[in-house]
């Protein structure tokens, strides 16, 4: 995946939205939030990025994250393609796992990273799977609103940007 915008290789703060192939709601079947958080976690430490916020729903994922630019491509790359291998096998299922690319946007200043950051916590609402954010286990919501700390670990510190 190469840099498709300029400013990724500047930015250090993104809004990122990967879905699976054909937007199926495979995130409905058991496990495979709970794999996108173990790798997710795992490619957080690998490059040292800081995760703001994180919302899984059935057809797609959003994150804001803290990630030097350059390194953003590679990040979700082999976030999909480990996953792919991991749930393929752990799932038994066919196909092609996620769709190809994904949408990121540079977040340049606070108020474009709030507007971000209320468009992950209120997603599983406006999707009618929950009736408040908090409600909604695999997102980040939780951690800013209850202070609990759910699947993911949060990086709250941005908000004092």
């Amino acid at each position: 995946m190469g840099l498709r915008f300029d400013n990724q290789k500047y930015g250090s703060c993104f809004f990122v939205t990967t879905s699976f192939a054909n937007h199926r709601p495979l995130g409905k079947i058991n496990g495979v939030y709970k794999a996108q958080a173990e790798e997710l976690s795992y490619r957080i430490d690998q490059h040292e990025a800081k995760l703001m916020a994180y919302v899984f729903m059935p057809s797609h994922l959003h994150i804001m994250l803290l990630i030097q630019g350059s390194e953003l491509s590679r990040f979700v790359q082999n976030f999909k393609k480990r996953l792919s291998q991991k749930t393929l096998k752990y799932l038994t299922l066919a196909g092609l796992l996620w769709q190809k690319g994904f949408d990121r946007q540079a977040i340049m200043t606070k108020e474009v990273a709030i507007t971000k950051f209320n468009y992950i916590q209120t997603n599983p609402v406006r999707a009618e799977l929950v009736k408040k954010p908090e409600d909604w286990y695999w997102s980040s919501a939780k951690a800013y609103l209850e202070n609990h700390s759910g699947p993911l670990p949060i990086w709250k510190e941005w908000l004092d940007w």
